[in-house]
């Protein structure tokens, strides 16, 4: 991805004077090409996930965002309040709507077992909804049919977004290997999109895909997020979830909506308690 300099120092809570330096000290994955900077989207979302473990105050537009509230009261009476407010909401719903030829599964059950504000990564997937059997012959055709499956198309007609996710190929495959593929536009969805969504697709058939180990892709994740420092937020927590074998060995399985859901809101705990 190319952005500019000021641009991407900007989204990294970063001076520009510290930037570049950086850059030429080769200390962050990014190339300096004039006053534009050239980075991988992976590569620098691994790193800036690097950062934050090493340093609390580094990029505040990628600390997670928690809601936990604890109020310590001391009088000097030594008395000490301490409120903890918890709510715990089971709602079990499954609908299967059939459109086009796809069955969609969503399941609106949500566990209390974590801080649901701080699982972004579970929200954007809910918000997209979980396909299985999604047709597609080649990578235009699939991306066509996962455009067509996004709820309440934000913002741009499915053409235009269509033609941003194959302007975005043209760079380089999203088939990030192991048959998973992760398309998404060039640049944030900006206005048109006020909340990230990820639609997860279960293809009928592995499809070609030009993918980084010429693997045919059996899943496709679609990202859309509104702006970059979401989309390398969310991109670092799905990488999470799918550098495990055996949550690729899970997900080769096709799940329904709620084991898969379910999965996720366990790994994004495990993120979340690690303090990424």
């Amino acid at each position: 991805m190319k952005r500019s300099l000021t641009e991407i120092a900007s989204h990294l809570g970063l001076n520009p004077d510290t930037l570049n330096r950086w850059i030429k000290q080769g200390k962050i994955p990014v190339s300096k090409q004039g006053n534009m900077g050239i980075y991988n989207v992976l590569e620098l979302s691994r790193w800036a996930e690097k950062q934050r473990k090493t340093s609390v105050n580094f990029g505040k537009k990628f600390q997670n965002t928690q809601t936990n509230t604890q109020t310590n009261t001391q009088t000097n009476t030594q008395t000490n309040t301490q409120t903890n407010t918890q709510t715990n909401t089971q709602t079990n719903t499954q609908t299967n709507t059939q459109t086009d030829g796809f069955v969609q599964k969503n399941s609106g059950k949500q566990k209390s077992s974590g801080d649901l504000s701080s699982l972004i990564l579970l929200s954007a997937l809910q918000r997209g909804g979980i396909f299985h059997g999604v047709k597609g012959e080649d990578k235009r055709e699939l991306l066509q049919t996962a455009v067509d499956l996004i709820p309440n198309c934000p913002g741009k007609s499915s053409d235009k977004i269509l033609h941003q996710l194959m302007e975005r190929e043209k760079l380089t495959s999203t088939g990030i290997g192991q048959g998973v593929a992760i398309p998404h536009p060039r640049n944030p969805m900006g206005q048109g999109l006020t909340e990230p969504m990820i639609v997860t697709c279960f293809l009928e058939k592995n499809v070609a895909f030009q993918s980084i180990d010429d693997q045919p892709v059996f899943v496709l994740f679609l990202l859309l997020s509104p702006t970059i420092e979401i989309h390398l937020n969310l991109l670092s927590r799905l990488s999470f979830c799918l550098r495990e074998s055996d949550f690729i060995r899970f997900i080769r399985q096709a799940p329904d909506a709620e084991q898969f859901l379910s999965r996720i809101e366990e790994m994004e705990n495990c993120l979340n308690n690690k303090g990424v």
